[in-house]
């Protein structure tokens, strides 16, 4: 498989998740400095004792505000669990017709097969997830929510059709008279999530399972290779490799 990383999109995604990360750690510094010693620098008088608290209350609200902005881009772009590195690893050994493209356009996470195009959104949440009546809910304490370092569970199903719209419309763009097939999957990598997810017309897997999903129940039928690479072209994906002699 040809991995294909646009590293300039990828850097600039880190660079904004490590500002705010220590962005928002400074912040919360800030607001325990401020109460440590506030009163020995003068700044917390019987007058103003409702204004220093006022304000601290501010620094608290800004900066856990800006811990979950760094906590979000701290998990998809800085983690070791981060989306790129769980897939580059659970894809590891498709052969060379496969081209995963991530940080690219016109979506991040994009997976050229020989019998189509697969989109992915990736979560890492841990404990109960539930999808049923077409509705996403996962069961945690108020504790994890409020300090825990996971990101909101969100609609992975609207985030995967909002990519496959993406993708779409490029296709369609480059290739108006093609019907190229193109699907999305959602794909879980914590190994501490317990899943209970009703059939869904977008597949759900967990990220051990996506390999030999796609060589398996959803490998794709294989597109003739002059279409092949029109796909290619038009997403911007290395050449089709020649066959072996």
């Amino acid at each position: 498989m040809k991995i294909v990383v646009d590293e300039k999109k990828y850097k600039r995604l880190a660079l904004l998740g490590r500002i705010a990360l220590f962005g928002s750690l400074g912040i919360l510094l800030a607001g325990l400095l401020l109460t440590l010693f506030g009163p020995q620098l003068g700044l917390l008088t019987p007058e103003n004792s409702s204004l220093f608290f006022i304000l601290y209350l501010i620094i608290l609200l800004v900066g856990f505000t800006a811990s979950r902005v760094g906590f979000h881009y701290g998990n998809r772009y800085l983690a070791p669990t981060r989306p790129d590195m769980v897939l580059r690893e659970s894809l590891k050994g498709l052969d060379r017709k496969y081209a995963l493209m991530l940080f690219a356009q016109p979506t991040n996470y994009m997976l050229i097969e020989p019998g189509g195009v697969t989109v992915f959104v990736v979560r890492n949440q841990e404990g109960k997830i539930i999808y049923k009546d077409g509705k996403w809910k996962r069961k945690e304490s108020l504790l994890r929510f409020w300090f825990g370092r996971d990101e909101p569970l969100g609609d992975p199903t609207a985030d995967i059709t909002e990519e496959l719209r993406k993708v779409n419309r490029a296709l369609t763009e480059k290739l108006p008279t093609l019907k190229i097939p193109l699907r999305g999957i959602i794909v879980f990598s914590n190994p501490k999530a317990v899943l209970d997810v009703e059939p869904s017309p977008i597949a759900v897997l967990r990220a051990e399972d996506l390999k030999d999903y796609l060589r398996g129940a959803g490998k794709l039928k294989e597109l003739p290779n002059s279409l092949q690479r029109k796909v290619r072209e038009a997403l911007g994906a290395p050449e089709l490799p020649r066959p072996e002699t």
